[in-house]
């Protein structure tokens, strides 16, 4: 791909949009638990966020809860930048009646919940500091080398007793998210990751990371976030097609920083005869596999 191809390192995620069974049902995880707080509702419409700005929206109309193992959102991923914001939210989820668990990734720590329409909720923890490599496994693998040398599969087990030692007995742990937070990545379970990537990286724009059919994962991003958009087939052999009316993602949002990136896209959509429509100064449309996303300019 040429230099002019790919997409800019400034873009970044903006709000996602998710379909749920019940607006009034679904706030309690998403405020009170996760921490994000009501900015606007009207009618079958919620926007969550941070400090005013739009992180994630709610839509009201799936008639049904999106099932575990359907192609379609895996999860959303709200990233923090403290390891204390972190163990917050981890407060939080504990003293809550929700599943969770929690994984340490090595590039960072993470909690998951689900809300009741089924969306996957990550909050994430960002921990570059502690990765030195990643490398390659002769069957297809990935190894993941931290920085004294040991290695890591990637999906080992947070502490999550360890990571409340952050807090003391002074802080507040009922609080909205800080004002940085933001959404790092978007996860969908996918049926083709390779026709996927090949949609993202080339037309598209975005920059490869890991692409192992044997370690499950595809992803991508720009060179200073390198997983920004990811696909799984850890469930491929069970996957179905959400029911009709379910619940899941309604679309996510591409932040781009000039109208000449944008034109970009539309140029290279074109010329790949992938349909798209615009509304305003925006691009919609959808990838392969249905996955609906929206690119926008960072002014709009």
């Amino acid at each position: 791909m040429k230099s002019q191809e790919i997409l800019a390192n400034t873009i970044r995620l903006g709000p996602v949009h998710l379909r749920v069974v019940d607006i009034p049902a679904s706030l309690p995880v998403w405020r009170d638990v996760v921490g994000l707080s009501t900015l606007t509702r009207d009618g079958g419409i919620a926007e969550l966020g941070v400090n005013g700005k739009i992180l994630i929206v709610l839509h009201a109309g799936a008639t049904t809860v999106l099932p575990s193992k359907s192609r379609d959102l895996f999860h959303v991923a709200i990233h923090v930048t403290t390891r204390k914001e972190l163990a917050r939210v981890a407060a939080r989820v504990r003293a809550s009646s929700l599943r969770h668990s929690a994984q340490d990734h090595l590039i960072s720590e993470t909690l998951y919940v689900s809300d009741p329409s089924g969306n996957g909720i990550e909050i994430c923890f960002d921990t570059p500091g502690r990765f030195a490599s990643r490398e390659e496994m002769a069957g297809g693998g990935v190894s993941l080398v931290a920085k004294d040398g040991t290695r890591h599969s990637g999906l080992e087990p947070l502490d999550i007793d360890r990571l409340l030692q952050e807090l003391d007995p002074a802080d507040r742990v009922k609080v909205p998210l800080a004002a940085d937070t933001f959404i790092g990545h978007i996860h969908m379970r996918a049926r083709s990751p390779e026709t996927l990537m090949a949609f993202y990286l080339g037309v598209l724009g975005f920059r490869p990371h890991i692409q192992s059919a044997t370690f499950g994962l595809f992803d991508c991003g720009t060179e200073e976030r390198a997983h920004m958009v990811a696909f799984s087939i850890w469930a491929r052999d069970e996957l179905k097609e959400p029911p009709v009316g379910a619940a899941g993602l309604e679309h996510f949002t591409v932040v781009l920083p000039t109208r000449e990136d944008l034109a970009a896209v539309a140029r290279r959509l074109g010329d790949a005869h992938v349909p798209w429509l615009q509304t305003g100064g925006a691009l919609d449309l959808s990838d392969p596999e249905g996955n609906r996303l929206r690119m926008v300019l960072a002014s709009d």
